[in-house]
């Protein structure tokens, strides 16, 4: 490689970096109770740590942290609950823990529990060939001599037939 291909290279590399960096926003405004929200292209963990900032959120999570997963939102004059609702939307589980304001009767989100991923995952399922069948259970009354039937364990009825008219 000479060394202007390396030099285009890297100011293209640059250019997509910056280009990265300045994409991203996250301001945060909660006033009565009421989110505005204007995240462009940030992760639900900077969303979590500017709400743990502005109110004392008490978030619990496993892994010390949400996700990664990068979010847009555009929230104007919306309630708390549905303002996080809407950032945690992609997460596998949650709750949310509310007190009511003496004062005011504003209703504030106070405590955050992140849950595990409820799904498991691929590697921890085993292949469908490696699966065994159940053994059938034997009936312990049956005479071992008689081939068993299986017993219906709904009744079957016979077809009523009307006579025509």
């Amino acid at each position: 490689m000479n060394l202007r291909t390396f030099l285009m290279s890297s100011f293209v590399l640059l250019l997509l970096a910056a280009g990265d960096a300045a994409a991203q926003k996250l301001a945060l405004r909660i006033d009565q109770g009421l989110v505005t929200l204007d995240a462009e292209n940030v992760t639900v963990d900077e969303v979590l740590a500017r709400w743990i900032q502005a109110t004392g959120l008490s978030v619990v999570s496993k892994g010390g942290q949400g996700s990664d997963i990068p979010v847009s939102l555009h929230l104007q004059g919306v309630s708390e609950r549905d303002a996080l609702k809407m950032v945690l939307r992609d997460l596998s589980g949650y709750i949310m823990g509310e007190r009511v304001e003496q004062g005011t009767g504003v209703v504030k989100i106070d405590r955050l529990v992140i849950l595990t991923e409820s799904a498991p995952r691929v590697s921890d399922v085993m292949a469908p060939a490696t699966r065994t069948r159940p053994e059938p259970v034997a009936d312990p009354t049956a005479d071992d001599d008689v081939p068993q039937t299986p017993i219906e364990l709904a009744p079957t009825l016979d077809p009523i037939v009307l006579p025509r008219s």
